[in-house]
């Protein structure tokens, strides 16, 4: 569990991944390309390369459809440090 805490918060730390798992909660099965535009300022490869911190960490499912690639925001490691967060503050 531990492990898994500090992939997802180190995966979090980091402002444009957040961003992208901002947008991907609110527009879902984005492609690479498509958060390129919206995250703006950095380039595809840049995108890709977060993509697969926030994949490593279990935030970010993957799915082919084609040539494209779709990305979806996955909500339980964030659950858990929403829990892990609880019982700090509830200490």
């Amino acid at each position: 569990m531990r492990d898994e805490l500090d992939g997802t918060l180190r995966a979090i730390s980091d402002p444009t991944r957040r961003q992208i798992l901002q947008l991907l909660g609110t527009q879902p099965g984005l492609t690479t390309g498509q958060l390129a535009e919206r995250v703006g300022g950095i380039s595809r490869w840049a995108v890709m390369k977060h993509l697969a911190v926030l994949r490593k960490a279990g935030l970010v499912q993957t799915l082919d459809e084609g040539r494209r690639r779709r990305h979806y925001r996955e909500l339980p490691p964030l659950r858990a440090v929403e829990r892990w967060l609880q019982q700090e503050l509830d200490r």
